[in-house]
């Protein structure tokens, strides 16, 4: 399989865009969020859509992952600093070729599953008091299972974990004491080193 270079570098630069837009509205920041309480925990939920870059190299059953979603928990430290878990369920993706002949080592059926767990610091701030501003990052394991079919006839078992740094930017709208709509940009990679963008809307509960 391979990952489509031009995608992931455009992605990049909308990163470092979002990146500096929120460091800027960050420094812009008023007074501290009252409703972020030292103390309190958090949970939510989002769905989203997915870019993975996967190719299909001109089969003609392509079958790309693009929607997701994650699950989060956290504890809040400080007004702005808080430790977070999150799963990200990733799609599935599936590639085959059509009749033709192949060596004994070509890839004619792939058959995968995508997932991850972060441990992430939430870095927030409260915006004109009214947004809050997140900056997550930390450590991600991702894992891709599922198989490949080679043109000898044999199918190989794919299960593979890899650590990676993981980065997320996001806002959220506190609509009442104990309810958060959340808004996330999340960046994964997997054991080729390769990115995988989730662009998720959600909702969240606290204390």
């Amino acid at each position: 399989m391979k990952f489509q270079t031009s995608r992931i570098a455009l992605s990049a630069k909308r990163v470092v865009y979002t990146a500096t837009a929120m460091a800027g509205l960050m420094a812009a920041a008023g007074a501290q969020a009252e409703l972020l309480k030292p103390g309190s925990v958090y949970a939510g939920a989002g769905i989203g859509i997915l870019e993975t870059g996967y190719e299909c190299d001109g089969a003609p059953i392509c079958e790309h992952p693009r929607a997701g979603g994650k699950i989060f928990g956290g504890y809040r430290f400080t007004p702005n600093l808080a430790a977070e878990v999150t799963y990200f369920y990733l799609g599935n993706f599936k590639s085959a070729q059509g009749a033709g002949t192949f060596g004994a080592t070509d890839v004619i059926e792939n058959r995968l599953r995508n997932s991850a767990v972060s441990l992430a610091i939430d870095w927030s701030n409260e915006v004109f008091q009214v947004m809050t501003t997140h900056v997550r990052f930390g450590l991600a394991v991702t894992r891709t299972n599922g198989s490949v079919t080679y043109g000898n006839g044999n199918t190989e078992q794919v299960n593979d974990y890899a650590t990676k740094p993981y980065l997320g930017l996001g806002l959220s709208y506190q609509f009442n004491p104990y309810l958060r709509f959340y808004s996330g940009y999340d960046v994964l990679r997997n054991k080729d080193n390769n990115h995988i963008h989730v662009l998720s809307l959600g909702l969240g509960i606290e204390n």
